[in-house]
């Protein structure tokens, strides 16, 4: 017939075993179709019927599974591989198992106990020390693998430790170097910073240098010889008599060349303070009078007018014809 032990509630699985039971079946079949033990069948049997027949068979059965459970499991098979194989309850195989585990530690607790002939005080310590912890097993088997590694580790220690005091005195060496270094750069990035400045200024003179030194070049070339010297003579009277037959222009040179001396000279302009202040002035005895009194402010006055007029018909001259031989050369 056969369950579904995936899908059945243990009530439907009971009731399957009850109605078998009352059909004649035997154990096995029972045990192969509802997939039960001969406990479970016992179980169900004496609770329905009130009594529980083949018990030797039951025994037998349980036994033989106990057995082949423990063959399975020392061979490494795995407890639902185990449950599969023996077609046993869940809580029945986890039972085998664990019994057996409890055998096989028991067994080789006994063979510690007999390697050690009796002595398990530092063992037992050591558990102690192990449920204080709040240890592991598997924690203190590892705690043991370091301890195998401990010898080999202070040596590694101690030979890491010389490298690092060696390489800290190094370090130390460097950092030194390094500060000395640092200011080096540092006085050097002045001193170049200053010799820019230098360079900077030393350009700015060679280039005023330049310009002065083509200025008198040029200069120089205008008089090279006695040609150059007579034309520019020359150039210059005929340049000083058109400006002096220039009636407007040498008035207005007149003029400038008053009001310069007058700037120029403090007497000049206490000259002109007492011609402008002196009463009756207009009448000619008046005039006649402030010019006597006064004739050598005026003389001192007309010489430094013409002193004016003439540097000033220089300028125009020498601009003028400075100005016609640039006008040369850039036709050339």
């Amino acid at each position: 017939m056969g369950i579904n032990v995936f899908e059945e509630t243990p009530a439907e699985k009971e009731q399957y075993v009850v109605d078998m039971l009352q059909r004649g079946y035997s154990y096995k079949q029972i045990m192969t179709d509802c997939h039960v033990s001969p406990a479970t069948i016992s179980s169900i049997k004496k609770k329905i019927f009130g009594t529980a027949d083949n018990d030797e068979l039951i025994r037998s059965s349980k036994t033989t599974k106990e057995s082949q459970a423990f063959r399975l499991f020392q061979q490494g098979t795995s407890i639902i591989d185990a449950k599969i194989e023996l077609d046993i309850e869940s809580n029945e195989v986890v039972e085998y198992y664990r019994r057996y585990q409890d055998l096989r530690f028991l067994s080789e607790f006994y063979r510690a106990y007999d390697s050690v002939k009796g002595n398990i005080a530092p063992f037992l310590q050591l558990f102690n020390l192990m449920n204080r912890l709040v240890m592991t097993p598997e924690q203190v088997s590892e705690q043991v693998r370091y301890g195998n590694a401990l010898p080999q580790l202070q040596n590694t220690h101690s030979g890491l430790s010389k490298d690092i005091r060696i390489l800290e005195s190094k370090q130390l060496g460097i950092s030194t170097q390094v500060n000395l270094m640092e200011n080096q750069v540092e006085d050097y990035l002045k001193s170049l910073e200053y010799l820019n400045n230098e360079i900077g200024m030393k350009k700015n003179e060679m280039f005023a240098l330049d310009c002065e030194i083509n200025t008198k070049k040029r200069f120089i070339q205008n008089f090279d010889n006695d040609e150059g010297y007579v034309r520019i003579k020359k150039a210059a009277i005929e340049q000083t008599k058109s400006i002096i037959q220039d009636n407007r222009l040498q008035l207005a040179l007149t003029l400038s060349a008053t009001l310069e001396a007058i700037r120029k000279y403090p007497d000049n302009q206490e000259l002109i303070f007492n011609l402008i202040t002196t009463p009756n002035y207009s009448t000619t005895s008046n005039q006649r009078f402030w010019m006597d009194t006064h004739g050598s402010h005026l003389l001192q006055l007309t010489e430094h007018v013409q002193e004016e007029i003439a540097e000033q018909i220089a300028r125009v001259a020498i601009s003028t014809i400075q100005a016609a031989q640039s006008e040369s050369e850039n036709h050339q």
